[in-house]
């Protein structure tokens, strides 16, 4: 599965610095991109703790373990790639002389990213941290793996047939195993957020903050529907994967009408609220169209559609709690 983007409590993005040159003037959406997602994330990572609470840490170490998974399974040059390149271009082809091996992008620095999120001390995710030592595993034998292929391809390109084939059946069995841990690793990533969630959910309903409840609910369903297409391991099961995705649509389509249910009863009252609500809510029903689109026409594009919607949807989300919090602390928003 893949953990799609990260979506960080606004304390802690507050905390490492992320929004500090950022004023919203208004409560009105702003256009955005994936691109830009992934960009705050990156910055996210790059920035040192400062003083951070146990619970903050935790999260920014998750946020670590999302990044390197989603640069695994969806980099153009990542583990899930490069095995599909390696399959259908070497291991499968009848010769090998004067081509060109396929290698993962920057695992070395990848293995040593995933040791340092490693050390640092995150209460409550030991299971997160065993999952990730059994990827720095794979990996290690993966990379000395890659190593050995290319000594064949460029020291001998002429003779690669001959001396690399006999390794072959060995390196795909590398990439395997290799994918099984970074799907592991990405079902403990998806419980960790659930957890994150649920607690939210629970600190919400006791202040009745049902708005923000149900935004939290949207944000983990929608995540749980994407996840079930994109699992690294082999082979896909189209019957139970669209059991489980239309019970997951149903769950989804409820938290849909009750935010809207809980905005419209708070605009009765007179109350303020953030258009990003509003925006989050249409992006999860458009999430629903096209899910649909993929299931009864097999739509690669409509798939496409459906992670970009849960992409803009996460930035609506952050965006919402900023808006918040500078609502609730104006000086945080001239402090910048």
């Amino acid at each position: 599965m893949r953990p799609y983007s990260v979506f960080l409590s606004a304390l802690l993005v507050m905390c490492i610095g992320l929004v500090s040159s950022c004023k919203p003037t208004d409560n009105t959406p702003k256009k955005s991109t994936p691109e830009a997602s992934s960009s705050a994330v990156s910055e996210v990572l790059s920035q040192e703790p400062k003083a951070l609470t146990a619970e903050q840490a935790a999260e920014r170490n998750l946020a670590a373990y999302i990044n390197t998974y989603n640069s695994l399974i969806h980099g153009s040059r990542g583990l899930t790639e490069t095995y599909r390149t390696f399959m259908r271009g070497i291991r499968n082809a009848r010769q090998l002389n004067n081509v060109e091996f396929p290698v993962v992008e920057n695992l070395e620095q990848t293995i040593e990213t995933l040791r340092k999120s490693l050390a640092e001390p995150t209460p409550g995710q030991e299971s997160l941290n065993v999952r990730a030592t059994e990827l720095i595993e794979t990996l290690e034998v993966l990379l000395a793996g890659e190593r050995e292929m290319l000594a064949y391809f460029q020291d001998a390109p002429s003779d690669a047939t001959t001396k690399a084939r006999p390794a072959l059946a060995r390196m795909q069995t590398q990439y395997e195993v290799a994918l099984l841990a970074l799907s592991r690793l990405g079902d403990e990533i998806l419980k960790s957020k659930r957890q994150i969630a649920e607690k939210k959910m629970e600190q919400f309903r006791e202040v009745d903050n049902m708005i923000a409840f149900h935004t939290e609910e949207i944000m983990i369903i929608s995540e749980e529907l994407l996840a079930l297409f994109d699992d690294p391991k082999v082979p896909f099961n189209r019957a139970v994967t669209f059991s489980r995705g239309n019970t997951l649509v149903v769950r989804l389509d409820n938290a849909i009408k009750a935010l809207r249910r809980v905005t419209d009863e708070a605009r009765a009252k007179g109350e303020k609220v953030n258009p990003y609500f509003d925006s989050i809510r249409n992006r999860a029903a458009g999430i629903i169209t096209d899910y649909r689109e993929v299931r009864d026409r097999r739509s690669q594009t409509a798939f496409q559609n459906m992670q970009k919607k849960y992409d803009l949807a996460i930035q609506d989300y952050n965006s919402a709690q900023i808006a918040a919090m500078y609502q609730d602390n104006p000086d945080s928003a001239s402090s910048g």
